[in-house]
């Protein structure tokens, strides 16, 4: 099948098929050059044909079926001299924009070139958009994007109606888990870019490269069937509007952290690139397991560790403040009959993060006293410190054979490398003080590419192809973490806790090595073929669409770890040393201190993921009014995962095929012009990610926990029901109100297990759970309200979701007693006031969003309550000033509030969080971030 499917895209790449004779339109608006007033009643025509039309009393115009080509426009009024435009490029189906001045007739004009394209970056477009796709969807713009400091997708999101971020990263959908959601980048799903979580890292595009942003929150069979909150579609730019080259840079405070001392470590030479030069990387002098495991007091093996890289070297530093520049480079030329364009554009930043007075407490789940009081067990208080580096590059082309047929290549890459120190102080309930250290290193190389082509093979016929390749690489050299402590209120220095035994723990002196490669193929075909008469509007249109998608991913995960011992007994003078002078490779012999391998049989493992589908859906307008969208999709999806268990040894083979049939009907009414009704349902179902089946540990310093898979986890499916009103006032403008009901069978949510002698995190299973919700969307100018230019500069965003859902729990230990599902709020709100004015071109909003509180983990109801994230109230301000043509500087406060973040213990066991009554589990403050930048286009 592959080998097919790489054979018909090799045949589509040469595909220049004459078209037939195709239209598509023209629509602007027209100014007047000295006043910059509407020109109305102003004479609009296509040099050579028939085809014209007049301005309307805002200066705007539309001119349809127009035939595909190159044509010329020239705008007539009189007393004005005649506007004209030529080279206006005009493809099938799609829309070109003019926006233009003409000047009274005294005025000499200089010739203007246009190459017109459809622009789908703007807020009228993607409205238009979601206004016409047949599925219920959200969007944001471009051009929306560009009036805020949104840096990255996840910020960007955190503007659409019903989304929400965790961890600043990660995108919840409806109040769902961020489990839930399948990302396309250019109609290509992207790899999970986390290691134990399914869940794709927003932060890794920068706002700069995107188009356009859509949402689509119910299902069709031209979607993936993997979803439970929403399909989120993103779109980078490709063809510009013309030629140019732009620079940029901006420098932002932090109050928590720039001109503030933290401490941190040496690292390599090439931290700032977002990589380690092979400094943390583990020497091929280090023995193989099996060597170390026989004789690790041997002196060829102590020698060997003595060769490691220093494993304490702390400092001081004064943080400096956050940098970010970008570089910015587009071109429209031609190619012998071919048209070529490219966007491309480079960025970097180099950010910084101090996170002081982290407050950690755990507590003993005393369920005897009825689950209303409990024991503390420690209380941590964190200093951390992280400097992180992104460096991203984008690339994307298109080539534009004729109106019918354009190819498109597009690829993003993405290095990331974060170090962070962490320095714990705190104190157990066995009257010892800790004091704990954590130096880490994390590199990820991320790149996605898709070639695509777009083939009009005629007015009613449309070919789409995709074909992409996704690489992950994430690497943690040489992480290492130990533990100190002394008597509660003694003066004694700090013993440096290592096991008196051969046997090392991950907590202890020890240093972690691992690496993760993950590969992605995948390819679809979509055919569209539309039934009507000549000249029926799209509406009126049946269309017919087929289409098919494959995917392969595989995974390679190893880990090595080693930790000191003390098998030999070392007495205090050495353990109650200074940690430089302790981790000194002078310490180690064969007759004291010495590595040994911790290493298990569980601490790697391979993956696959092979998933073929295939869909047919079809539109039918019953009526100039009721139309229905309908179809079926099929899945054929193996997951396999090979590793070994822990202990024994014994090979460990997940094997799971499973055929999925996924029905979706999409029903639409429309009312008016400016008003329609939606129903939708939908079957999909949310598949287990490979972090999740395998057994393997891995120590969490930060929560001071391990984590850990489930191979037993089942494909959990859901069944999606949804009613929705929209309401378009005017163009760009709208306000919409939507009901959804969701049915889960055996979700899968994160929680708590007893671990022996503690806990764990690790994933599981829920028996049945439901999920409902209202949502609501304005986007509403206030133009025309007032008597007043301010006003008419002003434009409202209000989204706003309430949720409610239930589950009931398989989990051992727990009742069947009613819980909201894991990682779903209860409310989201997202709230704007953007000001713009293109005369002074300044631009300016204020943005506020809240997300209820929602459950962070699962407890077990035996050693560990529920753990629920609090609301934070977030403002953020921005500032935008054009001065001439060239210069544009941004302003922003992000996170004005600073409120902290909070995590809190269901300690009474009532399903809600009251301050007086339940245990702080996790609070921190990040800070507020200032920024000013400039951008120069030449």
């Amino acid at each position: 099948m592959q080998r097919k499917f790489l054979l018909s895209t090799i045949v589509l790449l040469f595909i220049t098929i004459a078209s037939y004779a195709q239209t598509g339109s023209i629509k602007g608006s027209l100014k007047d050059a000295k006043s910059n007033e509407p020109m109305l009643g102003t004479a609009v025509r296509i040099d050579g044909t028939q085809i014209g039309t007049q301005t309307n009393m805002q200066g705007e115009f539309e001119l349809s079926r127009v035939p595909a080509g190159v044509h010329t426009v020239v705008f007539s009024f009189v007393g004005y001299e005649n506007k004209v435009i030529s080279n206006v490029r005009v493809e099938a189906g799609k829309t070109t924009l003019i926006n233009t001045t003409i000047a009274e007739a005294n005025t000499t004009l200089d010739a203007v070139v246009v190459r017109g394209t459809k622009n789908k970056g703007t807020e009228v477009s993607v409205i238009t958009e979601i206004k016409k796709v047949e599925q219920i969807a959200v969007g944001i713009s471009a051009q929306q994007i560009q009036k805020t400091q949104d840096r990255d997708a996840s910020a960007v999101v955190r503007r659409v109606p019903g989304v929400s971020i965790q961890d600043d990263r990660f995108v919840i959908v409806r109040g769902l888990n961020e489990r839930y959601n399948t990302v396309l980048l250019n109609d290509a799903i992207t790899p999970s870019t986390e290691v134990d979580t399914k869940a794709f890292s927003f932060d890794l595009i920068p706002s700069s490269a995107i188009d356009r942003m859509l949402i689509f929150k119910s299902g069709s069979a031209d979607l993936p069937g993997e979803f439970g909150g929403g399909v989120i579609k993103i779109y980078t730019k490709t063809i510009p509007d013309g030629n140019s080259f732009t620079a940029g840079f901006s420098l932002g405070h932090r109050s928590n952290t720039t001109f503030q001392t933290a401490t941190t470590y040496k690292g390599s030479g090439t931290d700032f690139l977002g990589f380690d030069n092979g400094l943390r990387g583990l020497p091929s002098s280090i023995p193989s397991t099996s060597t170390i495991l026989s004789g690790a007091n041997t002196p060829a093996v102590v020698n060997a560790f003595k060769s490691l890289p220093s494993y304490f070297n702390q400092s001081s530093l004064s943080v400096l403040p956050d940098f970010r520049g970008n570089l910015g480079m587009t071109r429209r030329f031609n190619v012998g009959n071919f048209e070529l364009a490219t966007i491309n554009a480079i960025n970097y930043s180099l950010t910084h993060q101090r996170t002081p007075n982290v407050e950690f407490y755990r507590y003993a789940y005393n369920a005897d006293a009825g689950n209303t009081t409990s024991e503390k067990e420690f209380a941590y208080n964190d200093n951390a410190y992280a400097e992180n580096v992104r460096v991203g590059v984008m690339s994307n082309w298109a080539l534009i054979i004729n109106p019918a047929n354009k190819i498109e290549f597009r690829n993003l890459f993405n290095q990331l490398g974060s170090k962070e120190t962490v320095l714990r102080n705190g104190y157990n309930n066995n009257n010892i003080e800790l004091k704990n250290y954590s130096m880490t290193y994390e590199q990820k190389s991320i790149y996605s590419g898709q070639l695509s082509g777009t083939h009009e093979l005629s007015d009613m016929t449309k070919l789409t192809w995709t074909g992409g390749y996704g690489y992950t690489n994430r690497q943690e050299p040489d992480n290492r973490r130990f533990t100190s402590s002394r008597t509660l209120g003694s003066n004694d220095p700090f013993t440096i806790n290592i096991q008196q035994s051969q046997s090392p723990t991950l907590q202890q002196a020890a240093r972690f090595y691992s690496a993760l490669t993950e590969n992605v193929v995948s390819g679809r075909i979509d055919l569209e073929h539309r039934i009507g008469k000549a000249d029926a509007t799209e509406k009126e249109l049946i269309k017919l669409r087929a289409g098919t998608y494959l995917e392969k991913k595989d995974r390679n995960f190893a880990a090595r770890w080693f930790g000191i011992v003390n098998a030999n007994n070392v007495g205090d003078a050495i353990l109650t040393q200074s940690p430089e002078k302790f981790f000194d490779p002078a310490n180690l012999s064969t007759t004291g201190l010495f590595y040994n391998e911790g290493t298990g049989y569980e601490d790697a493992y391979k993956a696959r993921n092979e998933l073929y589908a295939g869909y047919v859906n079809a539109y039918v307008p019953f009526s100039s009014k009721f139309n229905a969208s309908f179809g079926v999709r099929a899945e054929q999806n193996r997951q396999q995962l090979v590793t070994l268990k822990r202990g024994s040894g014994e090979k460990l083979n997940v094997d799971r095929p499973l055929l999925s049939w996924l029905p979706s009907v999409t029903l639409s009414y429309v009312l008016n012009e400016k008003n329609q009704i939606r129903a939708a349902y939908s079957q999909t179902v949310n598949r287990p990610e490979f972090r999740e089946l395998a057994p393997f540990p891995y120590y969490d310093f930060n929560y001071d926990v391990t984590r850990v898979g489930n191979s037993e986890l089942k494909t959990a499916t859901i069944a999606n029901y949804d009613l929705r009103y929209e309401f378009y006032p005017s163009e760009g403008e709208v306000i919409s109100l939507a009901a959804f009901y969701k049915q889960f069978t055996n979700p899968i949510e994160a929680r708590i297990l007893n671990a022996g002698s503690g806990i764990a995190f690790g994933v599981g299973n829920a028996e049945k759970a439901f999920s409902r919700g209202l949502e609501l969307e304005m986007r509403k100018s206030l133009k025309g309200l007032a008597s007043s230019k301010f006003v008419d500069n002003l434009t409202l965003l209000l989204n706003a979701s309430i949720i409610d859902s239930d589950v009931k729990t398989g989990f051992s230990g727990q009742s069947s007693d009613s819980r909201f599902l894991q990682g779903q709020s209860p409310y989201l709100i997202n709230a704007g006031v953007y000001y713009n004015d293109n005369e002074s071109n300044l631009s300016a909003n204020i943005l506020y969003n809240v997300v209820g509180s929602r459950i962070f983990l699962v407890g077990d109801g035996v050693v560990f309550p529920t753990v629920y994230e609090m609301p934070r109230n977030v403002i953020d301000l921005n500032l935008t000033k054009g001065f001439g043509k060239h210069i544009e500087v941004k302003v922003g406060i992000q996170d004005l509030l600073n409120q902290p973040f909070r995590f809190y213990n269901d300690t009474n066991n009532d399903k809600k969080i009251e301050t007086g009554k339940d245990d702080v589990f996790r609070t921190y403050k990040r800070g507020t971030t200032s920024t000013i930048g400039i951008n120069y286009k030449f």
